[in-house]
């Protein structure tokens, strides 16, 4: 999966090293990979670099999702070279934080936010803690 969000953000899962290419061909600059080293779907950095990527890795589980992994993503996303190609095993976490800065950025309500959500085609499994995390986020 692989689709633009804005001009300078784009969100998927794609990860081998041809499709990576293909990405850097479309003029993306930053890969931020939201994967963590127990899922065996985090990028090797040195190989994405060798693309030419800048690689950052912030890894999200649902060990760690609060708003300090959120602010993080937010600003290594404002400080990063774009365009940005954002990403994590199903696309999911890549597209709800995505999602969510722009939500603060813009000040979209939680409609705004949903109507985005869908238009991506995430979806959610029952009790999926990244879909809590993004129901507390507009609630506080």
């Amino acid at each position: 999966m692989f689709q633009s969000v804005t001009e300078s953000l784009a969100i998927g899962n794609l990860s081998s090293p041809e499709e990576l290419q293909e990405i850097a061909q479309k003029g993306y600059s930053t890969v931020i990979d939201l994967c963590t080293p127990t899922e065996d779907k985090q990028l090797n950095a040195e190989e994405v670099q060798k693309l030419g990527f800048n690689y950052i890795s912030i890894p999200v589980s649902p060990q760690n999702l609060n708003p300090e992994v959120l602010k993080t993503f937010s600003e290594k996303v404002n400080t990063a070279s774009q365009p940005i190609y954002i990403r994590c095993a199903s696309g999911l976490r890549a597209g709800v934080f995505t999602l969510l800065i722009l939500a603060d950025q813009l000040n979209w309500t939680e409609e705004e936010y949903l109507q985005r959500h869908q238009e991506l085609g995430l979806e959610h499994k029952p009790n999926c803690p990244i879909k809590a995390f993004s129901e507390e986020n507009f609630a506080g």
